[in-house]
């Protein structure tokens, strides 16, 4: 994806895309909050209808919260998760497949956003306690479909998907669209993402994490995963986050539309630009696809850094501020070179900006 492209003798056309459709028919002010307050719930009810399977794992590893910072900040970055997810217009309705017949398999897809982006974020607080803490995986992926499904389901009432996943969306609506829809490709950008996150997991585990870790987490069972891990294995490990990243990054990026954005730097003459014009063309004078992969890159980053360093120190015993943030800036790394591989795959002749 080249920042900057010589000026056409025809500027990009801006093409208006359908705002996502909203299937619930409550008022517009009461939607999130209705979303939140539905989440919460959700989440409550599931956490104590599945806490009877991994209770045992959990019990050396959670540290009581009495505090109210301590709950207050986790209830807190929960609102702000469905915030970014609500106002990024982030679509939702996978689930919804399995309610309307009018769908096809391939809408399976749809409404992956904020899937994607829960799952991606919270995962690395989870893949702590099965690598370190001796917690089953078993447990690990209940507690992650816990989360994506608890953040997920209320937007499936509420959103509609986007054009991107929709299969039967018009050419018109989405860029590449053969591309997004082509198996081979999806799977290969899946894989691509999935070995970037085994390679910063891997090159961390047989360097400085486990030193790391022994110093800032107190309460340690287990440092094999780290000293016995090999890269194929690591990679396998990471296929349905591969998958996950792939859906919240490469997919809307690609499918990405030409907007007025694009009409205005195709325009930018360079003589008769102002400087305050000039700087903003060298700062953000990317196509609509570039912009897009670049925004929802920094998000992935930002959220799985706040989410898997927030949760971490409060609610592991024997973690300090330092370690969970190391935890933490580990993964936005791998978020970032997942995000700079797509943007490598996204730059090659044939595919349109």
């Amino acid at each position: 994806m080249a920042k900057r492209k010589q000026m056409a003798d025809t500027a990009p056309k801006a093409v208006p895309i359908p705002p996502l459709k909203q299937p619930s028919k409550l008022p517009n002010v009461l939607r999130f909050p209705t979303l939140v307050i539905t989440s919460m719930i959700v989440s409550m009810a599931m956490y104590s209808f599945t806490s009877q399977f991994g209770a045992g794992d959990l019990a050396g590893v959670n540290k009581r919260r009495d505090e109210w910072w301590e709950i207050g900040g986790l209830l807190l970055w929960k609102a702000t998760e469905l915030g970014i997810g609500w106002w990024g217009e982030y679509d939702g309705m996978f689930l919804a497949w399995f309610f309307d017949h009018t769908r096809t398999t391939a809408d399976m897809r749809a409404g992956w956003d904020l899937a994607s982006l829960t799952m991606l974020s919270h995962m690395p607080y989870l893949y702590l306690l099965t690598t370190f803490y001796a917690v089953r995986p078993t447990t690990m992926w209940l507690g992650l479909f816990v989360d994506v499904a608890s953040t997920y389901l209320p937007f499936t009432l509420l959103r509609d998907s986007s054009p991107v996943h929709r299969s039967e969306a018009k050419k018109h609506e989405v860029a590449n669209k053969s591309i997004l829809d082509d198996f081979n490709i999806r799977l290969y950008t899946s894989f691509l993402a999935a070995v970037m996150y085994g390679i910063v997991i891997y090159g961390s585990f047989r360097s400085w994490l486990p030193g790391f870790l022994i110093v800032h987490f107190d309460g340690l069972k287990d440092l094999s995963g780290a000293y016995e891990a090999a890269l194929p294995g690591v990679t396998i490990g990471f296929l349905i986050s591969g998958y996950a990243a792939q859906s919240f990054l490469f997919v809307p990026a690609l499918g990405a539309k030409p907007d007025a954005h694009d009409i205005q730097m195709a325009e930018f003459d360079p003589e008769t630009a102002t400087l305050g014009q000039t700087i903003w063309y060298n700062v953000w004078g990317y196509s609509k696809r570039s912009r897009t992969l670049i925004k929802r890159t920094v998000t992935l980053i930002l959220v799985s850094a706040m989410q898997t360093g927030l949760r971490t120190v409060i609610t592991v015993e024997g973690v300090d501020v330092v370690g969970a943030a190391g935890w933490a800036a580990m993964w936005a790394m791998a978020a970032t070179l997942v995000g700079s591989g797509f943007w490598w795959v996204g730059d090659v002749e044939g595919v349109s900006n």
